[in-house]
């Protein structure tokens, strides 16, 4: 066994997933990286004003079984829909890695947000490893 470089590293950190297109029954996929909303908070990337949202999603979070964030989690506990919309974005310009959030943030659905949200922080089975064959 050798040492991966950094270029094996990366690719190896990110995954390809499917979400909605625009289409009924269109799915196009992205490539993201794994998201931690505590080590976003902990590197400031997570603006104060959304710190309270993560804090109550990480309580809930720790004293139930579920392993992700739904959506449902996150509308219920929030009345504040700027709140939850500016979380998304946050999270998806963290770990859109292909194509970048910059680019196709004026095109992201609501749905394709909480999509790419819900896959970044899921269990791996939910992604698809791009590591070439």
């Amino acid at each position: 066994m050798s040492v991966i470089n950094a270029e094996q590293f990366k690719s190896k950190a990110t995954r390809v997933v499917e979400i909605s297109g625009f289409e009924e029954n269109e799915k196009i996929e992205v490539r993201i990286k794994s998201m931690s909303l505590l080590t976003m908070m902990n590197n400031g990337k997570i603006p104060n004003e959304l710190l309270g949202v993560v804090q109550k999603l990480f309580n809930e979070g720790a004293n139930s079984k579920k392993k992700k964030i739904s959506e449902k989690d996150i509308l219920s506990q929030s009345d504040d829909i700027k709140s939850i919309t500016m979380l998304m974005d946050v999270a998806c310009k963290e770990v859109l890695v292909e194509p970048k959030f910059e680019e196709i943030e004026d095109y992201l659905t609501d749905v394709q947000k909480t999509e790419i949200f819900n896959a970044a922080q899921g269990p791996v089975k939910q992604v698809i490893p791009s590591v070439p064959k």
